[in-house]
């Protein structure tokens, strides 16, 4: 262990975010903070430089640093928990008896301490990640440093410098969680935040040290592809032999959409595991929000409640299109159902809202808002709905779906930005359920295109059906054209601009003879 922090002196501060490894470091401090048994991240921090200081003492100074790192480990182990500090946990439970254990290998309480220290791994690896390595999203923002601490231990074991018996299982779990570290980095050796705090720095070092400890030749690969050079890939490796681009796991709640692995590709993560939704959308590398993607439901004027998190409901993933489509219970009986689709080759991102209620009629209203990353400018059209979304080039225009083409009249919401947040506003009145789409069209050439969208007129047994039963809409863009269709009530045999569905969803792209290819169709 010492070899290693001697051979790399920035190892302890991988996968940490900037302000921790920031944090000054004073004997004074580490002496108040060991005397307090303070386990807050800043202190378990310097207690862990401390321990890698060992080797540098002399014997009588070393004794007794070993013996006051053994009584705050042994109290901080008491305050941690697991599922509630990761990082924290795993540094006082594994990694500092690790290193106390090279010089005090025969001292009693350091033996009682390294006993547990495997035991803790395995639960990590159980408790904070799923069968294929993806970790949950409520731990996502310390994944970087979770799998530090498990790379320096695991090193340790590697190279007969720490006595721990692993499990394979945790060694097959470490494996793929090296992989999905590196699909989940933004291109620019970050991992993106998915909440309030800031992205995390992944250095070459640590990722070359994943590499040898877990890596395959897949995994090199992909690294080198991602921003983690590689000497036997200088070249621009071809996506065919690369892991697959999309990541998914309902049980870690996190979800990585992504048209591909080449420079242009557009990537949506979405992470699911609370009350508010976290997006983080790129389009050929430029970051076009990260932030919450909130949503509030008026039903006659009263905003409903939140009565539960995010649940899946559905995923689809195919050459076409990724497709997520969650649920979220409110108050009053009535429940919203969001769907994400990523439509690969046509750079299309739909994001779609359903108010379902329980039959009886009232006035809706759908309130969407995102947060731009700030590079991106949001413009609105003057004459149409629409709005343009630029940086130093135009990124993106985006298609208010549920809103009429034009402008002037339109009385049943607005798509507008303030303060550098987009909201769309959908409002119906006497319905019994409501569709409110939003249509990403992630090519900044898509502006100078002729482009429409038409809400289309539905039937049932030849006969007219009202806008709360379905909804269909075309969309066309240059010469592309696109059919969308959600139902809102019980399936039917529904007919619409010469389509049949009895789906509940359907979205695809109209033929020259004009049938439809559909990416995505959900019985």
């Amino acid at each position: 262990m010492f070899e290693l922090h001697k051979q790399y002196p920035k190892c302890l501060q991988w996968g940490l975010p900037d302000f921790l490894v920031d944090e000054s470091f004073s004997q004074k401090k580490l002496g108040e903070a060991l005397q307090r048994n303070d386990s807050s991240p800043s202190s378990i921090y310097m207690a862990l430089l401390c321990a890698y200081q060992l080797g540098n003492l002399e014997d009588s100074e070393r004794r007794s640093q070993v013996k006051n790192l053994a009584g705050y480990v042994k109290a901080c182990k008491e305050q941690l928990d697991l599922k509630v500090n990761p990082w924290g946990s795993l540094v006082v439970g594994v990694e500092i008896p690790a290193v106390l254990s090279q010089v005090a290998s025969n001292d009693e309480v350091v033996k009682e301490l390294l006993e547990e220290a495997a035991s803790l791994l395995m639960r990590s690896s159980e408790k904070l990640f799923d069968s294929q390595g993806i970790i949950k999203a409520k731990h996502y923002g310390v994944l970087g440093s979770v799998m530090a601490v498990w790379a320096r231990c695991f090193w340790g074991v590697r190279t007969k410098h720490l006595n721990l018996k692993l499990k394979k299982s945790f060694v097959n779990t470490f494996e793929w969680g090296v992989r999905q570290l590196l699909g989940l980095t933004d291109g620019q050796r970050r991992l993106p935040a998915l909440s309030e705090s800031t992205p995390v720095r992944i250095s070459k070092t640590f990722v070359g040290m994943l590499l040898y400890l877990g890596g395959d030749l897949s995994d090199r690969r992909l690294a080198a592809h991602v921003g983690f050079p590689q000497k036997e890939f200088k070249q621009r490796v071809a996506d065919h032999y690369l892991p697959d681009a999309t990541l998914h796991s309902e049980p870690a709640q996190l979800s990585v959409m992504r048209s591909g692995w080449g420079k242009k590709r557009r990537e949506l993560t979405v992470r699911y595991d609370r009350k508010e939704l976290w997006l983080d959308l790129r389009s050929a590398g430029s970051p076009i929000c990260s932030s919450l993607f909130a949503v509030h439901v008026v039903v006659d004027g009263q905003r409903l409640a939140v009565s539960g998190n995010w649940q899946e409901v559905c995923w689809e993933s195919d050459d076409d299109a990724d497709y997520l489509e969650l649920e979220i219970a409110l108050a009053d009986g009535w429940k919203l159902q969001r769907h994400f689709l990523l439509a690969k080759e046509d750079d299309l991102l739909l994001v779609g809202d359903v108010l379902l209620g329980t039959g009886a009629k009232a006035d809706l209203e759908i309130h969407q808002e995102l947060r731009l990353a700030k590079e991106i400018q949001f413009y609105a059209d003057d004459n149409h709905n629409e709005g343009f979304l630029w940086s130093t080039n135009p990124e993106a225009v985006v298609f208010p779906l549920a809103l009429p083409e034009w402008r002037a009249g339109t009385r049943i919401g607005e798509l507008v930005a303030q303060d550098n947040v987009l909201r769309y506003t959908v409002c119906k009145r006497e319905q019994r359920a409501m569709y409110c789409p939003l249509l990403f069209s992630l090519n900044g050439k898509a502006g100078i295109k002729k482009y429409t969208w038409r809400r289309l007129t539905i039937a049932e047994q030849l006969e007219r059906q009202d806008d709360d039963v379905a909804a269909g809409y075309r969309i066309q863009i240059g010469r592309r054209q696109w059919l969308l269709y959600r139902s809102l009530t019980e399936f039917g045999n529904r007919t619409l601009l010469g389509q049949n569905y009895s789906s509940e969803f359907a979205f695809g792209q109209f033929h020259d003879d004009g049938t439809v290819y559909e990416y995505v169709e959900i019985e």
